[in-house]
């Protein structure tokens, strides 16, 4: 006997039952048939709240819920069928998936945020992206009453990582209004704007090369290797790091953007200038940007891979640089690698990166949005 259909005349009094049970139980039979069609309203009352929401509720229920919240099916793909038919019902979980829905009903909950444009774009085309408000870049007199220390600053030309990334999708550097209008066709664009908002994205995929053995430019010297395996320069680029929570605005870490080399370097702990600077924890080591192996180096029996403290950021635009002994000098922006001219790797140099197989345009990879 099922516990829920036995459930009403459990609450009878004893005496009741006794007497009941005396008679043949015609009082339980009709109790348990009214248990059932209570048990069948509960159900029913249950479901009517689950299917408020997109999540929990049915089959037949997703495609009105998708009328409410303005979610628009592909025509050519066909009509939606029937929701009372077995057969339009299959039709519709095709035509209108729930996850779409419930991506509908996210965007209009967050409508109107700036991070939602960086996930509807990256939903919509599979490119990453960050969306930026130019007002915030504005020069402007700010009132004594409400400071805001992190909007953008009048350049310091000291400060080099700042001036590398002036113009692009991670500038915090403060520029005059521009009245252009932002939406043409034809450069210059006006970019700086109360009303402006850009969105890059990153059109060309990044590919993690695991480990592979660096090219050793024999014709320049023993001690000069290059990340391409083909001996060119080969700019690298960021393993991009997944966003910590919906509205989080993309960074440079998240993206796969060309590693900078004001970005690569960091000044080790410690006295300033007791040693060179070393290569930025963010884009050296195991499961990051970047990483070089070279067996019993600088001595016998030597770490690997090569500590980050050993690695120094420099430019290598030509091959005259001299590292310190006991460090490897490293050019992210062209993909070259030095070594000490008196310690040459004994054994052969391997690197892990991450590099892309096409150049990137240098223009076109913003879309500029007018609000």
């Amino acid at each position: 006997m099922s516990s829920s259909l036995d459930r009403l005349y459990q609450k009878l009094p004893v005496i009741h039952r006794l007497r009941d049970h005396e008679q043949g139980e015609p009082l339980h039979a009709l109790l348990e048939v009214i248990a059932e069609q209570v048990d069948l309203v509960e159900e029913d009352i249950r479901q009517l709240y689950e299917n408020w929401f997109i999540e929990t509720c049915q089959d037949w229920v997703v495609p009105y819920i998708g009328d409410l919240v303005g979610y628009r099916i592909v025509h050519e793909a066909g009509e939606p069928g029937e929701a009372t038919t077995p057969q339009g019902r299959a039709r519709n979980k095709i035509l209108i998936p729930r996850r779409e829905v419930a991506n509908t009903v996210r965007y209009r909950r967050r409508k109107g945020t700036l991070a939602l444009l960086e996930e509807l774009a990256r939903d919509v085309t599979g490119w990453p992206s960050r969306a930026v408000e130019f007002y915030a870049l504005l020069a402007q007199a700010q009132a004594l009453n409400h400071l805001r220390p992190e909007r953008g600053r009048t350049v310091d030309l000291r400060e080099g990582d700042a001036l590398a990334r002036l113009g692009g999708p991670f500038d915090t550097l403060a520029h005059s209004v521009d009245v252009r209008w932002i939406g043409t066709d034809h450069p210059p664009q006006g970019r700086y704007n109360v009303p402006n908002v850009g969105l890059y994205v990153w059109r060309l995929r990044s590919y993690r090369v695991t480990r592979t053995q660096a090219y050793k430019m024999e014709g320049v010297g023993p001690h000069c290797y290059t990340f391409s395996a083909l001996g060119n320069n080969l700019p690298l680029y960021v393993r991009p790091e997944p966003e910590p929570s919906p509205a989080h605005l993309a960074g440079e870490l998240n993206v796969p953007t060309p590693i900078r080399r004001h970005a690569f370097r960091a000044r080790p702990d410690g006295e300033e200038g007791a040693e060179p600077a070393q290569a930025s924890a963010a884009y050296y080591g195991p499961g990051k940007s970047l990483v070089l192996w070279a067996r019993d180096w600088p001595e016998e029996g030597a770490a690997q891979p090569i500590p980050r403290r050993r690695i120094v950021p420099a430019d290598l635009s030509v091959w005259d640089y001299r590292p310190p002994d006991g460090y490897v000098a490293v050019d992210p922006a062209l993909g070259r690698i030095l070594f000490p001219v008196s310690q040459l790797p004994k054994t052969d140099v391997d690197v892990a990166l991450v590099a892309r197989l096409e150049r990137a345009p240098d223009r076109g990879f913003g879309q500029f949005l007018r609000s």
